[in-house]
């Protein structure tokens, strides 16, 4: 086989003979008997998914069927036809990418040049790559040619989606589907051209990459010449370079999901996410790796593998990705049994944001002046509570925390706005229940101002905090700092349905 300089690895590998098709048995002995017996069709339809030999078939075809010296149904590869084939030379057989070229005007011009006779070949041959890609009027402008087609005329059209060629064209044409290539097969292969190119190829890391490329031996080929140019690939490049989750990841997420440990199946997705993981891929892992412990004789895997499949399903519909995940984590797991640790923060962060202050040692002072009283944390019992502490009817330092009992509240009735919430500080400020959001967390800020969710949290906040009039919702990433003291008032007015009356005396003051 000629290995061009210069070309990449899948193109130096291409297959240029019926047996050097990888995973496609079926479908080349039936070609090539075909062209041995001289039983050709007018028109061939090859479909499957990308990377699996569809085009390299139809340019063997191409050859086969106009080869000098055939053998066995075989192109020789080096007579003068098929020479002029391999080099693009020939006149005779013409590729055309349907998805650039899918216009009428483009047929039209086919057509025309249907009616001329070879020019030194048997046949002419016309590829369409990505022939679902046509338009509607190319697709019957086309079908008057397959109807009647000169007898000196094969087109082989090629499809990642022949659902999308309409069923006149389909019945036309002899249709060959190519199945994915299977993982045994890409690895040999992979070794085989390892071994020639003078790549050091590792099995273990052959088959991750037969695993990853999913049936396409192309995708195979594109990531060992990617993996090639770091040196030797061994497991522990393809991991990292191919973002795949390591194992003990996997058994550490499958473990706590069965333990129901949610804050260890949080750690790991935040990990994860930190360091950009495809979330996606990962469920994927943990599908398979939780059908490899059935198959081991682990029967508790079974229900978990299901909803990690489910799960995989909705990923790609979901707002966020990684939110989508937590929240059903929290839904099989329940709340943890700490509160989970915040993007770009730790748990202890979190504790400080959400403990009142009379678990520290007492109520904050109270300053008088122009300005109010000093802001407070949430669970600090507003001014006129203060009082009737001195009273004798404060309560002690033991008090629960509202947040808290507010977030656990939450996850029963709403778990995706406990999830937005999760990350954030909140202090209590003049009946103003400040929420603020690191700027890792513009997701979250921009769901909690949907009004229906503000409404929910604003409800919530005033069942557990005492003295809570409205919130203000904010995020670090803002431009500002957010509203001043006169927006604030004016949000405190609207949550009373009342109005701020304007003097001329400032009150309280006796200034102008």
């Amino acid at each position: 086989m000629d290995r061009g300089e210069g070309l990449s690895i899948y193109r130096r590998w291409r297959p240029q003979r019926f047996s050097e098709v990888v995973g496609q048995p079926l479908v080349v002995e039936t070609l090539r008997r075909a062209v041995a017996q001289g039983k050709l069709a007018h028109a061939y339809l090859f479909s499957g998914q990308r990377g699996v030999g569809k085009t390299s078939a139809a340019r063997i075809l191409a050859r086969a069927v106009n080869c000098l010296s055939p053998q066995a149904g075989e192109p020789c590869n080096r007579c003068e036809n098929c020479r002029r084939i391999l080099e693009g030379k020939s006149l005779d057989v013409v590729e055309i990418d349907g998805a650039s070229n899918r216009g009428i005007d483009q047929i039209r011009k086919l057509r025309e040049e249907v009616g001329y006779v070879p020019a030194g070949a048997r046949y002419k041959v016309y590829i369409i790559d990505e022939v679902h890609m046509l338009t509607g009027e190319a697709f019957n402008a086309l079908l008057k040619t397959l109807e009647e087609p000169p007898p000196h005329v094969i087109f082989i059209f090629a499809t990642t989606e022949p659902h999308k060629v309409p069923s006149t064209v389909l019945s036309r044409c002899q249709a060959y589907e190519f199945s994915p290539v299977p993982e045994g097969l890409i690895k040999d292969k992979l070794l085989e051209i390892a071994g020639a190119e003078g790549i050091e190829l590792a099995e273990e890391a052959a088959a991750l990459i037969a695993r990853r490329a999913g049936g396409s031996l192309r995708d195979a080929e594109v990531l060992l010449e990617q993996l090639a140019q770091a040196g030797k690939v061994t497991p522990e490049a393809v991991v990292e370079l191919l973002g795949l989750p390591r194992l003990v990841e996997v058994d550490r997420f499958l473990s706590a999901l069965l333990g129901k440990d949610a804050a260890a199946a949080l750690e790991v997705v935040e990990d994860l996410s930190t360091r950009g993981r495809d979330l996606g891929l990962f469920l994927e892992e943990a599908a398979a790796r939780a059908r490899d412990r059935v198959i081991e004789g682990d029967g508790r895997f079974i229900p978990l593998a299901k909803k990690l499949l489910e799960l995989r399903a909705e990923l790609p519909r979901a707002v966020s990705r990684k939110l989508h995940l937590e929240v059903v984590i929290l839904e099989l797991c329940g709340p943890p049994s700490q509160p989970p640790t915040p993007v770009g923060g730790s748990p202890a962060h979190a504790e400080r944001a959400l403990r009142p202050e009379a678990q520290a040692g007492g109520p904050p002072p109270v300053e008088s002046g122009p300005e109010g009283s000093a802001p407070s944390k949430p669970g600090s019992p507003p001014e006129d509570l203060l009082q009737g502490q001195e009273e004798g009817e404060g309560t002690g330092p033991e008090e629960a925390d509202p947040w808290v009992e507010m977030l656990v509240a939450m996850l029963d009735e709403r778990p995706s706005v406990a999830a937005f919430l999760a990350p954030a500080e909140a202090e209590l400020v003049d009946g103003l229940l400040r929420v603020s959001l690191p700027k890792e967390c513009r997701y979250h800020y921009e769901s909690l101002l949907e009004p229906e969710v503000r409404r929910y949290l604003e409800d919530m906040a005033q069942r557990h905090f005492p003295g809570v009039l409205t919130v203000d919702i904010r995020w670090e990433g803002a431009e500002d700092g957010g509203p001043s003291l006169e927006e604030r008032a004016r949000l405190v007015a609207e949550a009373l349905e009342g109005e701020i009356l304007k003097e001329g005396t400032n009150a309280g003051t006796g200034r102008s």
